[in-house]
């Protein structure tokens, strides 16, 4: 209950706080975020580092590259994009105020042979996460977000990610900032915090693992854009654990529930000289 009081709070203080944007942006907002058929498809490719936990729940920093791979229609009104979207964004349908498309993710393999924290815990596999999102803009400065994804290899579980951001541009920079929340299966939360044994009080194999709340935070960007196609984002991230992977000795005590995550990224636009549309 804390994480939805928490979310709650803070989605009401960004939508309290920009009041001023909400006015100064919403003749736009038509043209932002509803692409018109005669607009041509533009591919966002990129790349980014990320200093950032081993693994979640992880209190051992590294860094990490990160490819970004997006496809929108229309490049002046290529939606909001925040730094933790899925690696890989396709829009395929879209209106005045949202958008439906695919998303995916890769997952890092993970064994004591990386980090010796993990010899607790069984190997996981080098995979994927793949599934949909839904985009919905209720103003020019307020972008809602919905994945739900399934493990391809690396588990069987499934995860939905809820964002909320706002953002607002000002000259040629943008600014962005909201809360995040995780909601995992069972099946998730055993294969990356099941130990090897039924450890009592660890989250052993044995155990039964509850599908629910996995994690709550909040993301903050700046994103300065050298032309409309080029940017380069900073961002910083922070996760609390919650539920059941809390219990995991991974976590506690020889990890941490709290962890920042800090990046830097850059992407270029690219026209793709096609308008085809899907007819949604």
């Amino acid at each position: 209950m804390r994480c939805v009081a928490y979310l709650a709070g803070l989605a009401t203080c960004l939508v309290l706080s920009l009041p001023g944007q909400a006015q100064a942006q919403s003749r736009d907002y038509s043209t932002l975020t509803s692409p018109q058929p005669a607009q041509n498809w533009y591919l966002t490719l990129g790349a980014g580092v990320r200093y950032q936990p081993d693994y979640t729940g992880s209190d051992d920093y590294v860094f990490r590259a990160r490819p970004i791979i997006s496809l929108g229609k229309g490049l002046k009104s290529t939606w909001w994009s925040a730094e933790d979207d899925a690696m890989l964004s396709i829009g395929v349908f879209s209106g005045q105020g949202w958008r439906i498309g695919f998303s995916g993710d890769l997952l890092w393999k993970r064994s004591a042979k990386v980090n010796p924290a993990l010899v607790a815990v069984p190997a996981t596999k080098f995979g994927a996460e793949a599934g949909g999102f839904v985009e919905f803009y209720p103003t020019s400065w307020l972008r809602g977000r919905v994945d739900v994804r399934r493990g391809i290899v690396a588990h069987d579980g499934v995860v939905a990610d809820f964002k909320l951001d706002a953002f607002s541009t000002v000259g040629t920079w943008t600014l962005g900032i909201g809360p995040r929340m995780r909601i995992a299966s069972a099946d998730y939360i055993r294969t990356y915090f099941g130990t090897g044994g039924a450890m009592p009080g660890t989250g052993g194999l044995l155990q039964r693992f509850n599908a629910g709340v996995h994690s709550y935070g909040a993301l903050a960007q700046v994103t300065y854009n050298w032309s409309d196609q080029l940017k380069t984002t900073a961002y910083v991230e922070y996760k609390r654990l919650v539920g059941d992977a809390t219990r995991s000795a991974i976590v506690r005590p020889f990890g941490s529930r709290d962890s920042f995550t800090f990046g830097l990224s850059a992407s270029y636009s690219f026209d793709t000289g096609t308008n085809y549309s899907f007819g949604l």
